[in-house]
């Protein structure tokens, strides 16, 4: 049994740490998906911890994602307290998704907290967090860094910092009275000389003014996974190595901890007692002998490497090829483990899915969500797609297999409409999934377009007035169609794709490929009609015909006509077919 009257401090690797006493457990940023807790070689990822252990509370330092990882937070529990810093929104440097005010409740966790620096949090057994300030990372990030204080321990995490001069003003009470300090050394890669963090000199600099009993490493010089690129004038920085021979020298080798994490250290009356380098072949067994699929799962369901803790992996932001190669490896785990999908997918937003059935057929999954259908969105999301040679393969080894895992399931009734019967559910699925079919050839035109628009922009701009004017000049020459790269959609339709209904005067809408991706308008309804009259037939017949059903003159539905066609044009030369004659 641990005793009561002491502090257990667990460096599991990089900027994460374990604090326990009195049977209270805290956790700083966790990267706790690996299981050698390094991000310096790929592995098969595991929890560090089983899905029985609890924590009293969780504190996150900033929303860069070596930090807010949420493959590792799927590994707790979604009750658990969740402590984050608040960053203003000016200078938050996160993308919606991984911003923590949207990214925490998205990842199914209720009892969240933000927190500015200057506070001081207390999470019962004795252990107060201090949050101090630091200065913002090269991205405009804010920052701050942590001291733990318990009756037996006074800690430094100083998390990402570099030494500035308002987290020296934060830390002058604590000058002399550091047990131990965790500094971040060796950082990130950056251009023009300019370090992350602080390099091991910097480090030790800090530290002879801080004067801490102890001092150890954290962050960079022990997750290193980029290697110097010897031609180039960069800094590069510097591995575990390096820090220990400089910090020994200039501190002393008896001030220096030299252990490689994850170590476990224990405090009593503010002396280090023990310090225990943990065995990984001990913990991180898998239970009963078996691999247990959670971690990896979790990896694929939030869009990261299934081999790499921090490296985001979905299509488009990858290719199709690397994306799915990358997740090859998990085809037979994905398909045992629907049962482990079932729980991701009830947890999560939908949003928070990078699954394939995500990222390839997402109106499918925001109706089967919508409506409860854990167990068919747990069977679809199930399937990896062989990486295809061609985009054009995954109509065969994902649609067409999505679709037959739909038409073999059975009940699927929802609790949330319980009036809708089984097969009008399994029909607007149908119609979903035709919709994804047509979105995910339009998605690829629009990759295929930005690749080849080539033109500057006032140029493009002339070039597509000059062929609005010969348009006009031979309009009655002329068939107008729907190009091919396009889905138009009707009225009822509509909320299948978008998931909310549409206002009152939307009678249709239109998704389209332009060299900026897709796009989508909401079509009125003289917009949705003419476009359903563009069938081959002339654009004198197509202004009879609308003239006839507005009770006009044609001549005064030709410029209307011709504003509408044109202004899709202006959008993109290929979504009007006018070369029919």
């Amino acid at each position: 049994m641990q005793k009561s009257d002491c502090t257990w401090i667990e460096h599991l690797g990089h900027t994460s740490f374990e604090i326990s006493r009195n049977g209270v457990r805290v956790l700083i940023d966790p990267i706790i998906v690996r299981q050698d807790l390094e991000f310096r070689r790929a592995t098969h990822p595991r929890w560090y911890y089983d899905d029985d252990r609890s924590f009293d509370a969780v504190f996150i330092s900033h929303g860069h994602n070596d930090h807010l990882h949420p493959p590792s937070l799927l590994g707790l529990d979604p009750a658990t307290p969740i402590y984050f810093f608040d960053e203003e929104a000016a200078t938050c440097s996160c993308v919606d998704d991984e911003n923590p005010q949207i990214l925490l409740p998205a990842l199914g966790f209720h009892d969240i907290h933000p927190f500015r620096d200057g506070q001081s949090i207390e999470v019962g057994g004795g252990i107060t967090i201090h949050i101090l300030p630091a200065r913002e990372s090269l991205e405009g990030e804010e920052q701050c860094c942590f001291v733990v204080e318990t009756p037996d321990l006074l800690m430094l995490d100083a998390v990402d910092i570099k030494d500035a001069p308002e987290t020296r003003r934060a830390l002058e009470p604590f000058r002399g009275q550091l047990d131990l300090a965790y500094l971040p050394t060796g950082a990130a890669l950056q251009f023009q000389g300019f370090w992350n963090q602080m390099d091991a000199i910097e480090a030790v600099r800090l530290c002879e003014w801080l004067n801490p009993k102890r001092v150890a490493t954290c962050g960079g010089s022990i997750s290193l996974s980029e290697r110097p690129r010897t031609e180039t004038l960069e800094r590069y920085p510097k591995d575990l190595v390096d820090w220990l021979s400089t910090a020994s020298e200039r501190l002393g080798t008896e001030k220096v901890l030299a252990h490689r994490p994850p170590v476990r250290l224990r405090f009593e009356n503010h002396q280090l007692v023990t310090s225990l380098p943990v065995t990984p072949s001990l913990r991180f067994a898998p239970r009963n002998g078996l691999d247990r699929p959670q971690a990896p799962l979790a990896a694929m369901f939030t869009g990261y490497h299934p081999r790499w803790p921090t490296k985001r992996c979905y299509w488009p932001g990858d290719s199709l090829q690397d994306w799915l190669s990358a997740l090859a490896p998990l085809k037979d785990l994905a398909r045992s483990s629907a049962a482990d999908l079932s729980l991701l997918l009830q947890r999560c937003d939908p949003k928070l899915n990078k699954s394939p059935l995500s990222q390839l057929a997402p109106t499918t999954l925001r109706y089967l969500t919508r409506h409860h259908l854990w167990e068919t969105a747990a069977a679809m999301s199930s399937h990896i797609p062989v990486p295809p040679e061609e985009p054009e393969d995954l109509d065969l080894s994902f649609f067409a297999v999505i679709e037959a895992i739909l038409e073999s399931q059975s009940g699927l009734a929802s609790t949330e409409s319980p009036d809708s019967s089984d097969s009008e559910i399994r029909q607007e699925l149908r119609m979903c999934l035709w919709i994804d079919r047509h979105l995910f050839q339009l998605r690829r035109v629009g990759l295929r377009l930005r690749t080849l628009a080539s033109y500057p922009k006032p140029l493009a701009k002339r070039l597509v007035e000059e062929h609005l004017e010969e348009l006009e000049a031979t309009v009655d020459q002329r068939r107008p169609l729907l190009g091919c790269h396009h889905l138009h959609l009707e009225r009822d339709q509509i909320e299948l794709y978008t998931g909310a209904q549409p206002g009152e005067d939307v009678a249709g809408l239109l998704c389209y490929a332009t060299v900026d991706g897709m796009k989508q308008r909401n079509l009125s309804q003289i917009e949705h009609h003419v476009l359903g009259l563009c069938d081959g037939r002339t654009f004198a017949e197509l202004a009879a015909s609308v003239g006839e059903d507005l009770e006009i003159p044609p001549a005064d539905a030709r410029p209307g006509i011709f504003g509408i066609l044109a202004g899709l044009s202006r959008e993109s030369v290929l979504l009007v077919d006018w070369s029919h004659r």
